[in-house]
């Protein structure tokens, strides 16, 4: 099997197959996400005792993104699995998850700048603080989040792409098992592949 020509895609320009890089896009993506579970913990930029209710939006949302971070590395892991031993349903599901993620961190984004907004309107209730003051900083943050979420989905896309084709090409049964070693292909890890 090792002789016959490959049949299915090289991912990212030729570097790889599709299953090495869903491997290796997921080994990076756990690396990131425990390091961003961890990271918040580590960092507080603002008094407790100051901003008391600053402090419990904070802890709101922080339960959330853990949730959906833990969430993220047990469907991470899956799809390193399923990529492991070429199972379809477990790639398939983490591009399903990644979608999903993308769609629920951009709700949870939105209501914490909204809530955000609000506390900053009400520490604001001096003259020096308008209408204008407010609506120019909520137009700032719209702004920037809009971009942000542009930005987030399109390089949710370029992520997830390897993960779509591997899914489509195990269950088409042009990458499994037996035909991996006809498959394989990488510009710098395996000898001699076209």
């Amino acid at each position: 099997m090792h002789e016959q020509e490959k049949q299915g895609g090289k991912c990212c320009g030729g570097c790889c197959d599709y299953r090495r890089a869903v491997i290796v896009l997921c080994i990076i993506s756990l690396v990131f996400s425990v390091i961003g579970i961890i990271n918040p913990s580590l960092n507080q930029a603002y008094q407790d005792q100051e901003y008391p209710e600053l402090e419990q939006i904070v802890k709101d949302h922080s339960t959330n993104l853990l949730i959906m971070g833990i969430v993220h590395i047990i469907m991470t892991v899956i799809a390193l699995v399923g990529a492991v031993i070429f199972n379809f349903f477990m790639v398939a599901i983490y591009v399903f998850w990644s979608i999903l993620n993308l769609i629920i961190s951009i709700v949870l984004q939105q209501q914490m700048v909204g809530e955000l907004l609000d506390w900053v309107e009400k520490q604001t209730d001096d003259a020096s603080w308008s209408a204008s003051n407010q609506d120019e900083l909520e137009s700032s943050f719209n702004t920037y989040m809009i971009m942000n979420y542009v930005i987030t989905a399109i390089l949710t896309l370029l992520w997830v792409y390897p993960s779509v084709f591997l899914s489509v090409e195990i269950k088409k049964g042009i990458m499994t098992k037996e035909t991996y070693p006809r498959e394989e292909m990488s510009c710098c890890c395996v000898a001699n592949r076209r």
